[in-house]
């Protein structure tokens, strides 16, 4: 078991070991610390200091727990639309994993990449590359990402990717995602639990968009709209899909090439490979689609494969004659880059998956407007 994995099953109360209880109430007594920090912080920010407002609009997505709830496809989507409406947004990510996010640094100019995936992290890379009509910039102060946006690269509007905790830039709408397969974070802050900071911050939200609703049972759905209209009485609340888009090869996806249709590969035994939140939810996809999948593979969120990684994929694929393996877009970034994987006997394919709305999605876009 990964120590991911550990973790995971001790706060959410699976690992009812002694061990585990231990570590519950040890991992407990951190949690009163970070909440407590994280509520002095949240006073000052709801206080107006440190605040910094901009000329232009600005739309923030984000989450309340760690890990993936979708941000990355909603990013895309929101982007899409604003473009549509004759907008040019930019993109402000804090450049997570990146060579050095202290600095701001242009990633990407309507769609025309400016650097590679080791300086900019690989959500932003992502990012810059399927958004042929934004920009993209990283750096860990978002108003001067803001600024630099405006300034040097016309942008107006600003999308805010994982803004939901970074206060220090205000935003005009705060959307926050939440997984339905895991909403509340096993309703303690990390590290406890999974979550960012309390539930109350809750309040701050907009819209609150439920992810992957299609994994969990309805009634699943139903008690978590139950609780948030108890906490969140006037706050929509949509609910959306992760459909899959295309099926890629590896270097068709590289080169930007068209892909093909989801199913193209069902004949396949797949070997399911990840370094995302949630992996599961990817193996899920797999599965729903139709795919035979005869082992699953995950690592870590945000995973930095290496070329030895290659070759446990590929010791774990032939053990479970597996035909080709596939992996996630924000995967791809990194692995596409290795020398080993175009020494690898196993075909690579690589699934694009978007946001779908389960309904309402014009009311969605309509509350848009900035």
């Amino acid at each position: 078991m990964s120590g991911e994995a550990l973790f995971k099953s001790i706060v959410s109360g699976e690992n009812q070991s002694i061990l585990g209880d231990i570590a519950r109430s040890s991992l407990g007594f951190l949690s009163k610390g970070y909440e407590k920090a994280v509520s002095i912080r949240n006073a000052r920010f709801d206080a107006g200091k440190g605040v910094t407002r901009v000329t232009v609009p600005v739309i923030s997505v984000g989450n309340i727990t760690a890990g993936g709830t979708g941000k990355t496809p909603m990013v895309r989507f929101i982007c899409d639309v604003l473009a549509r409406k004759g907008l040019h947004p930019t993109v402000l990510s804090r450049g997570y994993r990146a060579e050095d996010n202290k600095k701001n640094i242009i990633i990407s100019k309507d769609g025309t990449m400016l650097v590679e995936p080791s300086i900019s992290g690989d959500e932003a890379w992502l990012l810059a590359k399927v958004l042929q009509k934004s920009n993209v910039i990283i750096g860990r102060e978002r108003a001067l990402s803001a600024k630099i946006a405006i300034d040097e690269l016309g942008a107006d509007c600003l999308v805010m990717d994982d803004g939901f905790q970074h206060r220090a830039l205000a935003r005009d709408i705060d959307i926050v995602l939440i997984d339905a397969s895991n909403p509340f974070g096993y309703d303690h802050v990390l590290p406890r639990g999974l979550l960012r900071e309390p539930l109350s911050g809750l309040q701050r939200a907009n819209i609150i968009i439920l992810t992957k609703v299609d994994q969990v049972a309805p009634g699943v759905v139903s008690g978590i709209r139950k609780r948030l209209a108890h906490m969140l009485p006037n706050t929509p609340v949509y609910e959306t899909i992760h459909k899959p888009q295309s099926m890629y090869t590896l270097e068709e996806w590289a080169n930007g090439e068209p892909g093909s249709s989801v199913d193209a590969y069902q004949e396949h035994r797949i070997m399911a490979v990840s370094g995302i939140g949630n992996p599961q939810s990817f193996t899920q996809t797999m599965t729903d689609i139709g795919y035979n999948v005869v082992h699953t593979m995950p690592f870590g969120d945000h995973h930095n494969f290496e070329n030895d990684d290659v070759v446990d994929i590929w010791k774990e694929a032939f053990a479970h004659q597996a035909d080709v393996i596939c992996i996630t877009e924000k995967d791809a970034v990194k692995l596409s880059q290795l020398h080993a994987i175009e020494d690898l006997k196993i075909p690579i394919l690589v699934l694009s998956i978007g946001i779908e709305f389960v309904a309402e999605k014009q009311e969605f876009i309509e509350n848009l407007e900035i």
